[in-house]
């Protein structure tokens, strides 16, 4: 409620001094010479459009104008700026002023007036097409996997430029790498060429000619790899979870499935470098540092399950001796 009278507050006591300064304005013009004050209508209403064009939002007017992105709602952002907007306001009304006043510019004048927007819309508008390459970050989406996850950057390349994308990439830091992520494990980035789909977050759509390329980000050796077009980064790279279930299908021990669930963490880690000592936002080097603290507590539940002379016991202490684990 605070937040919302301080608001109001600041609203009316700039719309005060937005009055203040246009009959200011009004006034003093009474004074001006004959000559001069015939040009206070065409001044005012080219201040008007100066003001007015300022406050277009040039970015998302380019993408309607050079891509797929559809306009939806006006161009303008009012409230970007509040300056220009009362700056926009004055010179309307100090011009509607003028012209009731009698005052006349030549007609010639008046037909340049459209030049002022004209010219800024148009400076964007090539500086858009003749500029580098736009790039827009877009969101991001889990993939049927845990542990994978999608990107999508609208890109307005339309050919595929290792240096350049690499160049980018490397300079997006907003965009987080999967070893220092502890929610993902592998990260494909595309780039597409539809504005469209980056807004509306059309991933499914994503493949064949509406990407550019794809990075391929995998924390397991820290690798990114860059590729033309699409690329699936998913289907050369198993998850811890894949894995681990790809191991537990394949060398299952039929000892019941903690015990082959704690036997295909065993067998997974004996291929993983980490350190007990640290902690790692790599999700393998953390599931096998657990699985190393862990072991007095998961022996402890083995004994007491299946009790200490079990076959189940025994098998879990001769794998973990193998590997150097003890139960204290």
């Amino acid at each position: 409620m605070k937040c919302s009278r301080k608001m109001i507050a600041g609203v009316v006591t700039s719309l005060g001094l937005s009055f203040a300064v246009a009959a200011a304005i009004i006034l003093s013009s009474r004074n001006l010479p004959a000559p001069l004050a015939r040009y206070l209508p065409l001044t005012a209403f080219a201040v008007f459009a100066g003001a007015l064009t300022l406050q277009l939002d040039l970015e998302r007017f380019n993408s309607w104008l050079f891509t797929d992105y559809g306009l939806y709602g006006p161009p303008f952002r009012f409230d970007e700026n509040p300056l220009y907007l009362f700056v926009s306001t004055d010179a309307f009304w100090i011009g509607i002023y003028a012209l009731l006043a009698g005052y006349s510019a030549p007609i010639r004048l008046w037909l340049m007036l459209p030049v002022i927007p004209a010219a800024v819309v148009g400076f964007s508008a090539l500086s858009y097409q003749s500029g580098e390459p736009v790039f827009r970050i877009g969101g991001g989406m889990r993939g049927t996997t845990r542990g994978d996850e999608m990107r999508m950057i609208y890109t307005s390349a339309n050919y595929y430029d290792e240096v350049l994308f690499r160049d980018w990439f490397e300079q997006a830091s907003s965009l987080s790498r999967p070893w220092t992520n502890p929610n993902a494990e592998h990260v494909a980035v595309y780039f597409v060429s539809s504005m469209q789909m980056l807004d509306f977050r059309e991933f499914d759509e994503i493949g064949g000619d509406n990407t550019v390329a794809t990075i391929c980000l995998y924390e397991e050796d820290r690798s990114v790899d860059y590729h033309g077009g699409y690329y699936d980064c998913f289907a050369e790279r198993s998850t811890v979870e894949e894995a681990l279930a790809a191991l537990r299908a394949r060398e299952a021990t039929s000892l019941g499935e903690n015990v082959d669930a704690w036997y295909s963490l065993a067998r997974f880690c004996d291929d993983v470098e980490f350190s007990v000592d640290a902690v790692s936002d790599v999700e393998r080097e953390q599931i096998c540092r657990g699985m190393v603290l862990g072991f007095a507590e998961s022996l402890r539940r083995f004994v007491e399950e299946y009790g200490e002379a079990s076959v189940q016991v025994s098998f879990v202490r001769s794998q973990a001796a193998s590997r150097g684990l003890g139960a204290e």
